[in-house]
């Protein structure tokens, strides 16, 4: 996969691998790491708020970046969107320190962070021209310019050839949307706010307030706070605005997720935004706590829904075939829908433990053999010889609309979206009949028997 598709991913692969050493792959240790990482950028965002402004400015950023709608969606992904988030956060945290203090073992740690920022994923490249921005305005003196300089040219030039490999592997996402209209609303309300306007609505009257302070009262944007917010604007804006244009006129290559690494940026905003709104700290307590409040529902309701992934049912259909089917049982899967992605097979790849005690009649070729990422499938017609020796048949199929969720018969009509199809054909003619039946979001399973 590194090879062809997926170069990208290579140090999170790796990470993962070591994970499964020590804990068992399932759903709940695959996106422990992110829930960790997500509380790990977390502490980071304290740190720099705390660094530049008050003690009440970095808890605030801080517990927003936890509850920030993008980072609770990113910290039950078992994907590295959050890990980005947290390499992005301690990346600067290495940056602000080394610029500051100096002195060479700082700077060889920004470096070497530097180096596995990217490596994690190459978008954390564009961070590193914010961290210039940031540079040349507050640290344009020698003692931190030209350290800055030589570590960057150093750790650049040792990802350059992971790089060129990544970039040389772009057909891989040419499923992006090319930008247009779509792309404002990615910007400026999934990229931060998932899907959640209320908390977009409740972040943007925190903003106008402290703006208003600012502007209309004796209290100014002091030193700290100023140096914090252009370090966070620019940690906003320079990568997102570079993605974006070269969306629009070379590759498309922009989509929220990607920019997961800059919503922590985000949260340092609004903590600054709050201090100056929260005149002591209990004042600041509640305005996060409204936030919290405005992030529920999207927390609760839609990024912990049962098919809040892009509408998959993969795990409902694995504890269904692993808690009613008996080994020795066959499998049959009709790989032709209608829905995307497709087909039906990475199914059975997401959790290969639910369907191993069962005899597959419809599989041609494992993935390794063919260096691809999915196991291919035969067409119904192929699995004939294989269903003679099948006394019970369980049928993975796209869902029906028309029928209930459940249904048990002596026997089911096929119902018309299975009933149309030779994955119905095949078996019919064996003398199978359709005994139970369950529709999920996508998929329907259905029992045979003969």
């Amino acid at each position: 996969m590194l090879g062809h598709v997926d170069a990208v991913h290579g140090l999170y692969y790796m990470l993962m691998h070591g994970w499964f050493q020590i804990f068992p792959p399932t759903e709940f240790w695959s996106r422990a790491p992110s829930g960790l990482a997500i509380g790990t950028a977390a502490a980071g965002i304290v740190v720099l708020g705390k660094h530049f402004s008050s003690r009440t400015v970095g808890v605030a950023a801080g517990v927003i970046c936890a509850i920030l709608p993008r980072s609770t969606w990113a910290g039950i992904e078992a994907r590295p969107y959050a890990l980005t988030m947290m390499a992005a956060v301690w990346l600067t945290v290495a940056l602000v320190y080394a610029a500051r203090r100096g002195g060479g073992w700082r700077w060889a740690v920004y470096g070497v962070v530097l180096v596995l920022s990217i490596l994690l994923s190459v978008y954390l490249a564009l961070l590193w021209i914010a961290h210039v921005v940031f540079v040349l305005l507050f640290h344009r003196m020698r003692p931190a310019l030209v350290p800055f300089t030589i570590t960057s040219m150093l750790a650049l030039g040792a990802v350059a050839p992971f790089v060129r490999i990544v970039t040389d592997q772009v057909q891989q996402i040419s499923w992006i949307t090319p930008i247009g209209r779509r792309t404002i609303e990615d910007v400026a309300v999934q990229q931060y706010f998932d899907r959640s306007p209320l908390f977009l609505a409740v972040s943007a009257l925190v903003v106008a307030a402290a703006i208003a302070v600012w502007r209309f009262t004796s209290r100014r944007l002091v030193g700290g706070d100023r140096q914090l917010l252009v370090l966070a604007i620019a940690w906003l804006a320079v990568p997102t605005g570079l993605i974006v244009m070269w969306s629009a006129v070379a590759d498309s290559v922009y989509t929220p997720r990607y920019m997961s690494f800059t919503a922590p940026a985000m949260a340092l905003v609004l903590g600054v935004c709050v201090g100056a709104v929260a005149t002591v700290p209990w004042m600041a307590a509640v305005v996060v706590g409204v936030m919290a409040m405005a992030a529920a529902p999207n927390y609760l309701l839609v990024q912990q829904s049962p098919y809040a992934k892009y509408g998959m049912d993969y795990s409902q259909v694995a504890d269904l075939i692993t808690a009613k089917a008996a080994p020795g049982d066959c499998l049959l899967v009709n790989d032709t829908v209608t829905f995307h992605p497709a087909p039906m097979r990475p199914l059975m790849a997401a959790r290969p433990d639910a369907y191993r005690k069962l005899i597959d009649v419809s599989l041609w070729q494992r993935a390794t053999e063919r260096n691809a990422v999915f196991d291919t499938n035969l067409i119904p017609e192929a699995s004939v010889g294989p269903l003679h020796h099948c006394r019970d048949v369980w049928i993975i199929t796209q869902a029906d609309e028309t029928r209930p969720q459940h249904e048990v018969g002596s026997p089911l009509p096929p119902g018309p979206q299975f009933g149309n199809t030779p994955a119905f054909a095949v078996p019919n003619s064996l003398g199978f009949k359709l005994f139970e039946r369950w529709q999920f979001n996508l998929v329907q399973v259905i029992r045979a028997s003969r």
